[in-house]
């Protein structure tokens, strides 16, 4: 039992005291009470005897005859005083208030271990404008300095090694916590396995009474992997699980995210839709209207992989040219093949969403000078990623970068914790400055609840469909498998292109009239639907055929279509997904996997339903809380 001292200690502490305060108060009033009759003067007498106990002061003389129990509480009484039981008890009631507050509290949110990336991502959430309540559970221990210094931000604290303790110290933390209606719940620890087995303990022991958003810190596929599993598994014995979502992130992905949110970035990317216009009435029309994406990555390091299986997705805006990534290092060639020969599945699924060139600079500055003088004008960068993780290195490519891109955004990775402020050039404004962990551990870029709000609407839209479709009510939201969770998300991140691109092509149009054109073309396809669902095998065919021809009569549709199918392919080449006669996501296989068109809507319609792809647009331009 030595792991359990420090709770043993303190419930037999809490205890003496209570019993103390019991003895003080009886042994008071009977002696108080032969000599006041007024109550009021009585209760202030025994009161206030009680507390001038534990201030070293008898308020019975010696020469009166007392009981043993106010000799216990005499002694006693100072005892615990002159042991700071006051700080404790100040510290025990202030606890007793946060865990009142967090347990009423529909935004309680728990933070399981102290480490720097759970002590960030709570002064963040204190920061925004939802009225979080933390709770925070650390297995290591916390001294009293750093408890009461949570606790006076509101923060109630709470310490346990669930290797060590016994059921009745977890249940009694889990009452504590009112954990089964929390909100959040964030797995912060900064090793993989350590945050899985904090997640298997609470999973296992948890009975959700509403929906719950886990987010575990997870480098490792594998041990997601192992996650997702013992949700599955869990799930077969506890039905309640099933309110449980479960959200895997890591430092790497969440940078990446932070910068592709930046209005700047984005900005770039729709700056490649900027051709089109009214005119554009055809699907090949839109297509030659977008100018080609093309991205300077300085340096390849830890955040190159994580930016490109992304840039894969949120860089998408032609159906047949890919974003255009030129990797610029002193030995560029070499670096990249190293890095895509550690991460071999990640080589031809990057390469088929990606058109990635390295670019070797050597050992002189003239080799970049004479590359960025040499780009013209219908190859020059739409952004400029300055990666390098020296520094000094990248403000000097920075510097001639600025020579001749001036207006084009900059990207640079400062872990030197050196203010640079002073050190950019006049055009900062144009230049976001990246790498501190508070920027990525925020309710905007960790939680994105306006985003997973989108995701679950497609995922609702594709369930309906699918319905009408004769092939079953879909699946729900929280037991959607871990690859179809991050598809419809990454769906939603690519919301923006699609939004850009109808604005574009009918620029005459209000949000509110475009929205109203959606929602017309909306009931078109649900009629489309139904004749497809009362006609049986033949309406299949003829829903086919209506398809096909209602695609061709919307042009801007069957752009945003084909667009969406398009992303759908580069997304899950990059997460290592390859064309296969079965869908396995276990052996990254999928029939889908195919970028020609005319063959999804033709013979692999049945397989692919190229409907889905539709429904993605039909989720724009809505509120959340709108249906459709």
């Amino acid at each position: 039992m030595q792991e359990n001292r420090n709770y043993y200690k303190k419930k037999i502490v809490l205890a003496l005291f209570i019993i103390t305060v019991i003895f003080g108060l009886q042994t008071l009033y009977t002696y108080y009470s032969a000599k006041i009759s007024d109550p009021l003067q009585l209760l202030s007498a025994v009161l206030y005897g009680t507390i001038k106990l534990f201030l070293f002061v008898s308020p019975i003389s010696a020469e009166e005859k007392s009981s043993i129990f106010y000799e216990f509480a005499k002694w006693m009484a100072p005892i615990l005083t002159s042991a700071f039981i006051f700080t404790q008890i100040s510290n025990i009631l202030l606890h007793v208030k946060n865990m009142l507050l967090n347990r009423t509290s529909m935004h309680h949110v728990l933070v399981f271990e102290n480490t720097e990336m759970g002590e960030t991502l709570i002064g963040n959430l204190m920061k925004e404008s939802t009225p979080y309540k933390i709770s925070l559970i650390t297995k290591n221990f916390l001294d009293d300095r750093l408890k009461n210094k949570y606790e006076k931000k509101g923060i109630a604290t709470y310490q346990i090694d669930f290797e060590h303790c016994d059921e009745n110290e977890v249940r009694e933390l889990f009452s504590a916590l009112h954990i089964h209606h929390a909100k959040y719940i964030f797995f912060c620890s900064d090793n993989d396995l350590e945050n899985y087995a904090l997640y298997a303990n609470v999973i296992k022991r948890i009975k959700p009474r509403r929906p719950i958003t886990c987010y575990a810190n997870c480098s490792s596929n594998t041990v997601v992997g192992y996650m997702e599993e013992l949700l599955s598994e869990e799930r077969k014995g506890e039905e309640l699980l099933k309110k449980i979502d479960t959200v895997h992130f890591n430092q790497k992905d969440l940078t990446v995210r932070m910068l592709l949110a930046e209005p700047a970035v984005k900005h770039s990317i729709l700056k490649s839709l900027e051709g089109i216009s009214e005119d554009s009435h055809t699907v090949d029309s839109i297509e030659n209207s977008i100018k080609p994406l093309h991205v300077l990555l300085f340096s390849v390091n830890d955040l190159t992989l994580p930016l490109l299986k992304q840039l894969a997705n949120d860089a998408t805006t032609s159906l047949a040219r890919n974003p255009k990534i030129s990797i610029l290092e002193e030995n560029a060639s070499q670096r990249m093949q190293e890095l895509l020969d550690l991460n071999a599945p990640e080589r031809e699924g990057l390469l088929r969403a990606l058109e990635i060139e390295c670019i070797d600079l050597g050992h002189e500055q003239r080799n970049l000078q004479n590359y960025l003088k040499g780009l013209g004008k219908e190859e020059s960068p739409s952004l400029i990623f300055l990666m390098q993780e020296d520094v000094v290195k990248s403000l000097k490519a920075l510097k001639l970068m600025n020579r001749y891109f001036e207006q084009v955004p900059k990207v640079l990775r400062n872990i030197s914790n050196v203010d640079l402020t002073h050190v950019l050039p006049k055009t900062k404004e144009q230049i976001k400055v990246f790498g501190d962990l508070s920027e990525i551990m925020t309710g905007e870029i960790l939680i994105r609840e306006a985003l997973d709000n989108r995701a679950k609407q497609f995922n609702e839209a594709y369930n309906k469909a699918s319905g009408v479709a004769g092939m079953g009510e879909g699946t729900a939201w929280n037991e959607l498998s871990y690859v179809k969770k991050n598809s419809s998300r990454q769906s939603a991140t690519h919301a923006d292109i699609k939004e850009e691109i109808i604005r574009r092509v009918l620029s005459g149009k209000s949000e509110q009239e475009i929205s109203a054109y959606l929602s017309e073309k909306l009931e078109e396809f649900k009629k489309l639907q139904e004749a497809q669902r009362l006609g049986g095998d033949e309406g299949k065919e003829e829903f086919q055929h209506s398809f096909r021809s209602y695609l061709s009569e919307n042009p801007l549709l069957d752009f945003l279509s084909r667009l969406e199918h398009k992303r759908w392919c580069n997304s899950y080449y990059a997460m290592n997904f390859r064309y296969g006669e079965k869908k396995d996501e276990n052996l990254k296989t999928h029939p889908c996997l195919i970028e020609d068109w005319g063959e999804i809507i033709g013979e692999k319609f049945d397989i692919c339903h190229p409907e889905y792809d539709l429904l993605s647009v039909f989720t724009l331009f809505r509120k959340e809380e709108e249906e459709l």
